[in-house]
């Protein structure tokens, strides 16, 4: 038997789902309002006080226990009506959300294009800071572009670099009195150094004293002639064979747990470009090399996926890279817009005015923003 539904009086009319659309035609509901009807189903049983569903053979008897018994009365009409606009707002509104959502991250990208982003320092602690900086400068051949000494708030700052730091990359160094040691942990790989003779290098690190941990040769899958030293605060440096270059600071090496979500990452969050990708299965790793110039000519953040290793500990000695932007709040916009976790919200530092944001990418490594004019007012 059909089933139907039981009304109270002729103004009642019976109905049936099919039906909705003369009422939601009825009630002049717009087409957000008749999405939401196709799909929610009917919102009006919700507004019944007795409704029942029967079928024939219980009409009598429902008629005679309870007269009383109604799907639909006009203000349950009215009052499902009006449920109706309402869900079909929240989802006109949420429609909007999206649209808005989606032209902010195309403004993001469009920014992203002609923004002048560039790898300003990478920050870290050292335990010993004289016999890293002699290490730097005499057997890297970095210079020492600046210092700062906060007494007050115990801990010194050096910046070394290959050039100024209006155009290059340099290394800030953090000291904390009376912190000789830390752990650089599992995560931080290193930083690279592009030189016209690796064996050169290599033979006046051993001359100074200095650590090499892999004599120079081919890397692994590959021609490149390199080697691996360490400085006395325990960080590892690639030297790379090269033809001179306006930058030879050149890498900071990261170690990631999911390569293709942090290419995607830094790609649309930050607007790097994916420079080189090489996957190496006889020795179960894959790197990405991702930056805003030629690898050849820039610095570049090299990302290394180890094949099954999905984190890594990160200890408290690798701090942050800073990068510069000609917007802050813009590019906070994109970065947040595509997953990273802001840490400081865009604005400027008391006391000298530089507008910055800080973030966590989806590993968990810490990124800084500096307004670009803003950072050359302070180098002046």
């Amino acid at each position: 038997m059909d089933a139907l539904f039981v009304g109270r009086s002729a103004a009642h009319q019976w109905a049936s789902v099919a039906s909705l659309s003369k009422i939601a035609s009825a009630w002049s509901l717009n087409n957000a309002a008749a999405t939401t009807l196709a799909r929610f189903g009917s919102p009006l049983a919700a507004n019944c006080s007795y409704g029942k569903l029967l079928s024939r053979e219980g009409r009598n008897r429902a008629r005679s226990t309870r007269k009383t018994d109604l799907l639909f009365s006009a203000s349950g009409v009215r009052r499902g009506v009006r449920l109706f606009a309402a869900m079909a707002s929240r989802d006109a509104s949420a429609g909007a959300g999206a649209v808005g959502v989606a032209a902010g991250n195309e403004d993001a990208l469009q920014f992203a294009k002609i923004d002048n982003r560039r790898f300003l320092h990478v920050v870290y602690r050292v335990g010993d800071l004289e016999n890293t900086v002699k290490f730097y400068t005499e057997c890297l051949g970095m210079k020492v572009l600046r210092e700062r000494d906060v007494p007050q708030e115990k801990y010194k700052n050096v910046f070394l670099g290959f050039g100024p730091e209006e155009t290059n990359f340099a290394v800030e160094l953090t000291y904390n009195y009376g912190v000789d040691k830390y752990d650089i942990g599992e995560g931080f790989g290193h930083f690279g150094i592009s030189v016209e003779d690796v064996h050169k290098v290599v033979d006046l690190v051993k001359q100074k004293g200095g650590k090499v941990t892999r004599e120079p040769g081919p890397v692994k899958g590959g021609k490149s002639v390199i080697a691996f030293v360490e400085d006395p605060s325990g960080y590892k440096f690639e030297l790379i064979q090269r033809p001179k270059t306006p930058e030879p600071l050149c890498q900071v090496m990261l170690r990631v747990g999911d390569l293709d979500r942090s290419i995607a990452f830094y790609e649309n969050a930050l607007g790097m470009k994916l420079l080189r990708k090489r996957d190496n299965p006889d020795y179960k790793y894959t790197i990405a090399m991702m930056g805003y110039g030629p690898e050849e000519s820039s610095t570049v953040l090299e990302l290394t996926y180890n094949y099954g290793v999905a984190a890594y500990s990160k200890g408290n000695a690798y701090a942050q890279i800073a990068l510069g932007t000609d917007d802050v709040y813009k590019t906070a916009e994109a970065v947040r817009n595509h997953g990273g976790k802001i840490t400081r919200e865009p604005g400027p530092i008391p006391g000298i005015n530089t507008k910055i944001f800080a973030f966590l990418d989806p590993d968990g490594w810490k990124t800084v923003f500096v307004d670009n004019e803003d950072f050359l007012k302070e180098l002046a």
